[in-house]
């Protein structure tokens, strides 16, 4: 029965077995394929297995079965970002973010990744447009200050606000390596040598 093999695959998940876990959520999936929660429970084992491949296969099946699913399209337009499927990514992240309902959480996780991927891509206005969005849900998203910040840098534009982001970051999370390299390259391009050092 699916749901025998979905319960061994939550205790074999919950050991830290996450092969063994995502082989009987495959054959629950394959057994109750009308079960959203199967399919979530799949992705995040993709994700967390960094198996990107699966994880877009599984996710565009899944699209198809619960096309209303927003959590779906995320999943998808990660794959596609780590697969360097960059306008896919884009495609597939804004198709979702209209199917967000009541979750902030969800919306700036959309907003964030269409972020990066605009900027792989080198569309600057679009990646800042979306890092804005992801700012006005959650002000406090370290890494959205983060690469906002950097990025701003990299272009040397509106260094005092990404000054600001950085800081924010760096006050939330204050003893992260990655967070405290930007703020030095931050004051490093405002010419700020001593404090930058």
């Amino acid at each position: 029965a699916p749901r025998s093999h979905s319960i061994y695959g939550d205790f074999l998940y919950r050991d830290k077995n996450l092969e063994e876990a995502r082989k009987h959520f495959r054959i629950a999936k394959n057994l109750a394929k009308d079960k959203f929660i199967i399919w979530r429970q799949l992705l995040i084992l993709d994700s967390e297995l960094n198996d990107y491949e699966s994880m877009l296969k599984e996710s565009n099946d899944a699209i198809e079965l619960f096309p209303s699913q927003a959590i779906l399209y995320l999943y998808n337009g990660i794959a596609n970002i780590q697969l360097k499927n960059n306008q896919a990514a884009i495609d597939i992240l804004n198709t979702g973010i209209d199917l967000v309902i009541d979750d902030e959480i969800l919306l700036v996780q959309f907003y964030s990744n269409l972020g990066d991927t605009y900027h792989t891509k080198k569309d600057t206005s679009a990646s800042d447009s979306a890092y804005d969005k992801a700012l006005e849900i959650d002000s406090n998203n370290i890494y959205v200050l983060n690469n906002y910040s950097y990025y701003l840098t990299l272009r040397k534009k509106n260094l005092d606000r990404a000054k600001e982001m950085s800081v924010r970051a760096n006050n939330i999370a204050p003893n992260n390596v990655s967070f405290q390299d930007t703020y030095g390259w931050v004051l490093y391009q405002l010419g700020e040598f001593e404090e930058a050092k």
